[in-house]
C-alpha cells in the first residue's frame, strides 16, 4: 500500500471521529452552521498540508486556495456553496497545485473521487452525527483511491510508467559500451 493511501485512510478515520465533536463544541459560542463550515475548513486545510508535504512543494501552494474558502467558511448563509466551492478547490489543490499528471488523467481521477466522495456523502444523506462521521469516512475512502491514478511524483520517471522495451534495451547497450570503452 502506498504511504499517500494508508495515510488518506488514517487521515479519513481520524477526521471522522472528530470533525462532529469539534463542531459541536464551537456551536455554542459562533452557531452550528459556522461552526460547522470552519472545523470542515481545518479539516480541508490539514489535508491540502499534507498533500503539499506529499508533493514537495511547500505549504504556499495551498495559502491562496484555503484563504479563498476561509472567506467562503466566514461567510454567513452561503453554505451549498461552501461545500460545492470546497470540492472545486480541494480538486484545484490536488491536482493543479501538488502533483503533476496529463490533464485528461487529472480529470477524470477528479471526477472519480471527488464526485464519488460527494455522491456518496449525498446518497447517504448524512443527518445526524452518526451519518456524518460515516460520510466523512466515505469521502476519504473515495480520496485513497486518487494515489492509484495519478503519480505522486512530477519526476519524469514517475509520469512515465510504460517504457518501450526497444528504448530501454538500447539505453543498456549504450550504458554498457560506454562503460566498456
Amino acid at each position: 500500500m502506498k504511504r499517500p493511501v494508508r495515510t488518506t485512510l488514517v487521515y479519513g478515520l481520524i477526521s471522522a471521529l472528530t470533525v462532529m465533536p469539534a463542531a459541536w463544541s464551537l456551536a455554542g459560542p459562533i452557531g452550528w452552521p459556522m461552526a460547522f463550515t470552519l472545523v470542515l475548513w481545518l479539516d480541508l486545510l490539514g489535508y491540502a498540508a499534507l498533500l503539499a508535504q506529499w508533493s514537495g512543494k511547500g505549504p504556499s501552494v495551498i495559502l491562496f486556495p484555503m484563504a479563498l474558502l476561509l472567506g467562503t467558511a466566514l461567510w454567513p448563509g452561503v453554505y451549498a456553496g461552501f461545500f460545492f466551492l470546497g470540492l472545486g478547490i480541494f480538486s484545484w489543490i490536488r491536482s493543479g497545485s501538488c502533483f503533476c499528471a496529463t490533464p485528461v488523467r487529472a480529470v477524470a481521477a477528479e471526477v472519480i473521487t471527488v464526485g464519488g466522495g460527494a455522491g456518496l456523502v449525498a446518497l447517504l444523506g448524512p443527518g445526524s452525527s452518526l451519518t456524518w462521521a460515516i460520510s466523512i469516512w466515505l469521502f476519504f475512502l473515495m480520496q485513497a483511491v486518487y494515489f492509484y491514478m495519478v503519480p505522486t511524483s512530477c519526476s519524469p520517471n514517475a509520469v512515465e510508467t510504460v517504457t518501450d522495451p526497444f528504448s530501454q534495451a538500447h539505453r543498456e547497450a549504450l550504458r554498457v559500451l560506454d562503460e566498456a570503452g
